[in-house]
């Protein structure tokens, strides 16, 4: 029996053309076409730039928003088919994103399973014969044939093995910053310990950036601006919103230490 194996790779599924960076596609948190728009530095691109990485996402994005991108969405998912980075590309075409970084796929095991094949077993038989009468009048001989077919099928089972690996691909968009820090608010236990609700911890400072050339580093508490007590993230940004353009002092505690920065911000 011959076994038409375009057959078989048809039966694994027809979904190939979907791709998976697309179908699992989600938007990070606040990263609405709007707000995206309203931050991001430059118009997007005709095509994202493609890259590579491996290791803990959370780290991967944390390296690129000390280059000043910002996650705008991700795309995560589990297939036996390969995924070719094409598809992440057309997503990052999509949503509009600066550069797109494919997390390098992690195999999770294989899953064996059978493919019914069905084949007809059809068959056809030929007879022939013949007969001879006698009778009052002489000797008569009679000839014939008769074609018989059988029709039926036959299904073999063929053992597929499917390798199976985890995708991910990460969105980014560069931000414009007047500043360029990134900051938190502080948890219940900092409140306790400094007795203040007062401050804002840095998380990330943005390479040539107004605060990185001003030596912010990460872990630095802004507890003012231009005099101004800061308190929680929200309160932080629209105080920095009203400064852009303007040279301001920005109050810090390090360590044990309360320092004074001057930062020019830009527009």
């Amino acid at each position: 029996m011959r076994v038409s194996w375009s057959l078989v790779a048809l039966s694994l599924g027809l979904s190939g053309c979907v791709s998976g960076y697309s179908e699992f596609y989600r938007n990070a948190a606040g990263a609405t076409p709007e707000a995206v728009a309203r931050i991001r530095s430059a118009p997007a691109p005709k095509a994202p730039l493609l890259n590579h990485a491996g290791g803990n996402p959370k780290e991967v994005v944390a390296g690129y928003a000390r280059q000043g991108y910002v996650l705008i969405g991700y795309s995560s998912f589990n297939s036996g088919r390969r995924a070719s980075d094409s598809g992440a590309v057309s997503q990052g075409t999509k949503v509009g994103a600066d550069i797109v970084v494919v997390i390098d796929p992690h195999y999770t095991g294989s899953v064996t399973s059978s493919v019914p094949i069905t084949t007809p077993t059809s068959s056809t038989s030929y007879t022939t014969g013949n007969a001879t009468a006698y009778g009052s009048g002489g000797v008569a001989t009679a000839y014939g044939n008769a074609t018989t077919t059988t029709y039926g099928s036959q299904t073999s089972y063929i053992p597929v093995t499917v390798q199976r690996f985890d995708y991910g691909a990460l969105y980014f968009v560069k931000r414009h910053y007047s500043f360029g820090v990134n900051f938190r608010n502080p948890t219940d236990e900092e409140r306790r310990e400094r007795q203040s609700n007062k401050g804002v911890y840095v998380t990330t400072v943005v390479s040539d950036t107004p605060a990185f050339r001003a030596d912010i580093l990460p872990g630095d508490i802004v507890v003012a601006i231009d005099g101004a007590p800061v308190y929680g993230e929200q309160g932080c940004s629209d105080l920095l919103q009203n400064k852009r353009g303007q040279t301001v002092n920005i109050e810090i505690v390090r360590g044990d230490h309360s320092l004074t920065k001057s930062v020019a911000m830009e527009p």
